[in-house]
């Protein structure tokens, strides 16, 4: 594999994680104590008006990504680990996350080393020339059990659903400026 496909895939997965996390964080903010033994799978998708590799491409470029996503301040990578700081309802999260798997091209696998317990996939998929991202995420929530009784999935769906707006915007933004620059 090489270097530079090795690093923009791991920036990918990582962005993903940092997403993964988000629900997390919040769910431990408000519930300090429970066992983790209940799994949430959650998925959300978006249709991107780029090409696959294009979007793919964006995506691994990690540093890039608190620029098209808003609610993500600041990352650092440490070899294959990276550490991201994001903002959510005015609060700051941080965590680290690692990518387990990269296709390049077409998926990105990530799971969290630290802080809230996710792991998840992140595929991209041509649909002519467009593009599908989908996003596929297990969560161990802090509380266990009692999590189902709470609506943290959909506290994290939003959290999700929101960064892949952001990104998508970005992106097709991006795309009409290349267009007029022309």
């Amino acid at each position: 594999m090489r270097r530079e496909g090795f690093w923009t895939g791991f920036a990918a997965g990582a962005a993903v994680g940092t997403l993964a996390g988000i629900g997390g964080v919040l769910a431990f903010k408000r519930f300090t104590s429970g066992t983790d033994n209940h799994i949430l799978r959650l998925e959300k998708s978006i249709n991107i008006g780029r090409a696959a590799r294009a979007v793919f491409d964006a995506w691994c470029d990690f540093e890039r990504l608190p620029e098209l996503i808003e609610f993500i301040e600041n990352m650092e990578r440490f070899g294959r680990r990276t550490r991201w700081t994001v903002n959510i309802d005015g609060k700051r999260f941080q965590w680290e996350a690692q990518i387990t798997q990269v296709v390049p091209g077409q998926s990105i696998g990530w799971k969290s080393l630290s802080g809230p317990k996710h792991s998840g996939r992140i595929s991209f998929a041509p649909v002519g020339d467009q593009t599908l991202v989908h996003v596929t995420m297990n969560y161990a929530p802090p509380l266990g059990e009692f999590s189902s009784m709470l609506p943290i999935d959909q506290h994290l769906e939003y959290w999700i659903e929101r960064g892949l707006r952001d990104f998508k915007a970005a992106l097709e933004k991006g795309s009409q400026r290349q267009v007029s620059n022309l």
